[in-house]
């Protein structure tokens, strides 16, 4: 033990207790250190010997960089087997990139042709079942989570009428409305918590069946919620849903993607060029959320950008980089990051079997940097540009296989990346553009751990409607949100443009 200390093995800075690293072997009063993250990235592999003073018991673990040899599937669950011991239904651990989101639940809403209660949830049962990803949830076992096969049985809450729950009032009220975080945890399976629910309410005044789908974020992306959306529509028309045998990727997510080489193990460089910046407004947790949505015609945005060559993303950007530098009085030359969230299926280096997924969570994460330009317009340009750059360095992608390992596969230990960009320390901001959806008037909204600070700009479009949608706690501050809306409402009617 006093040889890993002298070798820099165990950095002074670091709290986690030995005994969870060692999954219990060693008395947690014999160290309080871990593992410094580069032993997880060496080229080599480790045999550590630990000998506990006490009791001279020996014990020996092994660290290898066999999930970045491709050794992390199907061919390789054996490494999770005292866990499988306890619950056969494990399937693999939740890892790095799902570690993130795990206490984050997308919800979406929407009104329907009447349906009953009884019947929705018939047909749900009947059609959900043969989606693979309606058969899952998570299990936390010895501290760690692990996703597990449970066949589907939905959970489902029948909200009493109030004329508040009719849309135009829920958007009249959606600033005073906390969106309260519920996870389901099953009553007769210790341990076991639901993946997704459902909300239905029979409206009285418009005769229209108004449901909400909540679907964790690490099985879900905004994309693949609003596909279930229109699953929930088909089986509410009387159509069937298809089979759909779309299981989980494997541990770390890298079969997804072909022609890896070794620099996409590496942490991206533009992690060293943003700027170290808070950006976010000091507030003290618990953090209760809300959801107001900014609804525009879609006409006239939309003849804007086929016109202009400049895509609803680089709006966003330009909306919410120009309040930013508002907000704090910063001169327009100052470097911000817009976290760009995008869809890795259509990446160059997405498998041919991966572009044909339909489920679950398939979003990677750029960075585009943006600096202020002398007008609005050319604001706009600007962004549409740094974002067509940023897509050629495919770090999105990048992204995902370098944090693959944040949570070790054997040991199930979160070692973040040195690096790693952070909202709290870093000059970021987060928006990111959808796309096109289906609905009659679909509002987005999400439940999170109230011990999670996000600001998120989010936008996506029907035929005829464009919806902001801004996630943020209650108590953020009300001054910083009125400029991001004026900045929304001088971009998002597009004749307010020329004027800025």
């Amino acid at each position: 033990m006093l040889e890993l200390y002298r070798l820099n093995l165990f950095p002074k800075r670091t709290i986690q207790p030995l005994n969870s690293l060692f999954l219990g072997k060693v008395n947690s009063t014999i160290c309080q250190r871990r593992l410094k993250s580069n032993i997880y990235n060496s080229q080599n592999n480790f045999k550590i010997n630990l000998s506990n003073p006490l009791n001279k018991e020996l014990n020996t673990r092994e660290f290898t960089r066999s999930l970045k040899y491709n050794g992390i599937g199907s061919k390789n669950n054996e490494m999770w087997k005292e866990y499988k011991a306890i619950d056969p239904r494990i399937i693999r651990p939740v890892d790095g990139s799902e570690f993130f989101v795990v206490g984050w639940y997308i919800n979406i809403i929407d009104v329907f042709p009447k349906i009953s209660t009884e019947e929705f949830k018939k047909r749900a049962e009947e059609n959900f079942s043969k989606i693979e990803l309606f058969n899952l949830a998570l299990k936390r076992i010895q501290g760690h989570l692990f996703f597990i096969r449970k066949p589907f049985k939905i959970h489902l809450e029948e909200i009493e009428y109030t004329e508040a729950e009719e849309i135009e009032n829920y958007l009249k009220n959606e600033e005073d409305m906390i969106l309260p975080y519920e996870p389901i945890q099953e009553k007769n399976d210790e341990g076991v918590q639901a993946l997704f629910n459902f909300k239905i309410c029979q409206l009285e005044k418009s005769n229209q069946t108004k449901i909400t789908l909540s679907i964790n974020h690490t099985i879900s992306d905004g994309r693949t919620a609003f596909t279930i959306m229109d699953y929930i529509r088909k089986i509410i028309n009387g159509e069937s849903i298809e089979k759909n045998d779309e299981g989980l990727t494997n541990f770390g997510g890298i079969d997804r993607f072909k022609g890896i080489d070794e620099s996409f193990y590496n942490t991206p460089k533009i992690w060293n060029e943003i700027s170290h910046l808070s950006l976010l407004p000091k507030i003290k947790p618990p953090f209760k959320y809300i959801r107001p949505h900014i609804i525009f015609d879609y006409k006239p945005i939309s003849k804007f950008i086929h016109e202009n060559g400049i895509s609803i993303q680089a709006m966003l950007m330009a909306a919410l980089s120009r309040a930013t530098r508002r907000y704090y009085n910063l001169p327009k030359e100052t470097p911000i990051w817009n976290s760009t969230p995008s869809d890795t299926r259509f990446s160059p280096y997405a498998t041919e079997e991966f572009r044909k997924r339909k489920l679950y969570c398939n979003i990677g994460v750029m960075y585009v940097k943006l600096v202020g330009q002398s007008n609005l317009m050319e604001d706009l340009k600007y962004c549409m540009a740094q974002l067509k750059e940023a897509k050629k360095s495919n770090n999105d992608v990048r992204q995902l296989v370098c944090c693959s390992s944040i949570v070790d596969p054997k040991t199930l230990i979160f070692t973040p990346k040195e690096g790693f960009p952070n909202p709290f320390t870093n000059s970021i901001i987060i928006s990111s553009n959808i796309g096109k959806v289906n609905g009659t008037i679909p509002l987005l909204t999400s439940s999170i751990d109230p011990n999670t600070y996000a600001f998120t700009v989010n936008s996506y479009h029907t035929d005829d409607k464009l919806f902001v949608a801004l996630l943020r706690p209650i108590n953020f501050d009300k001054a910083y949100i009125d400029i991001v809306t004026e900045e929304i409402y001088k971009i998002f009617i597009p004749e307010n443009i020329s004027k800025y």
